[in-house]
């Protein structure tokens, strides 16, 4: 797959892996507005796999998300300045939330992709940040007896994740509370009008078909 993001790469323990800048293009931008409005919303994908953000060695953190590429590209604008390991699971390019709900973003896929980047000779610690909301999906007991690595859930919003970092990687309450507020309603305006329009277009030709076939009910 094409990915104009990568820019570069970072030489590991193991190779080469792919840099990528926290700084998103008007690509980046236009393509998360064309997927709010399912214009090539399945496509809207990243390749699996483990990607640099600055120069991270092996004491750098591990950040885990999903191949849709608006959770990606939302995960590395809020790491702007920071160095970053960033490991992508296969989730079928569907965001986090979901993808826990379907187990795509589950135990056995992290645990895979662990090992298929070879992590343990990247990074000298054992440690994974993930979303708090992929917590339906991940069995961090499994995951620490299957690949050594801790889970350690960040927070819900990917904006806290500097004040969680500078915290050490501890999360207030308020980072732990899902709000659904104007905002994130707003969000989902494009989603649920797509949707509409597209069952419409289906069923008023049909209503349109049936209106035509009744007899005149007037005197």
């Amino acid at each position: 797959m094409d990915q104009p993001f990568v820019e570069g790469s970072v030489e590991s323990k193991v190779g080469p892996v792919p840099r990528v800048s926290s700084a998103l293009t008007w690509d980046d931008r236009f393509g998360s507005i064309k997927a709010r409005w399912g214009v090539g919303r399945m496509q809207f994908t990243v390749d699996p796999g483990l990607y640099a953000l600055g120069n991270p060695h092996d004491k750098t953190r591990v950040f885990v998300t999903a191949n849709y590429k608006m959770s990606f590209d939302r995960l590395r604008e809020v790491l702007r300045g920071r160095d970053a390991w960033i490991l992508v699971l296969d989730t079928n390019g569907i965001n986090v939330w979901c993808a826990a709900g379907k187990r795509t973003f589950g135990t056995e896929e992290l645990v895979r992709r662990i090992a298929s980047v070879d992590l343990v000779q990247i990074v000298t610690h054992r440690e994974l940040i993930l979303p708090q909301l992929s917590g339906p999906g991940i069995a961090a007991h499994r995951v620490k007896k299957l690949s050594g690595f801790k889970v350690i859930y960040g927070p819900i919003e990917s904006t806290d994740l500097p004040l969680f970092m500078d915290a050490g990687c501890k999360a207030t309450p308020e980072m732990r509370k899902k709000t659904f507020g104007v905002r994130e309603r707003t969000v989902l305006v494009p989603v649920e009008l797509v949707g509409t329009l597209k069952w419409s277009l289906l069923i008023l030709p049909c209503l349109f078909f049936l209106g035509g076939l009744g007899g005149d009910s007037g005197f």
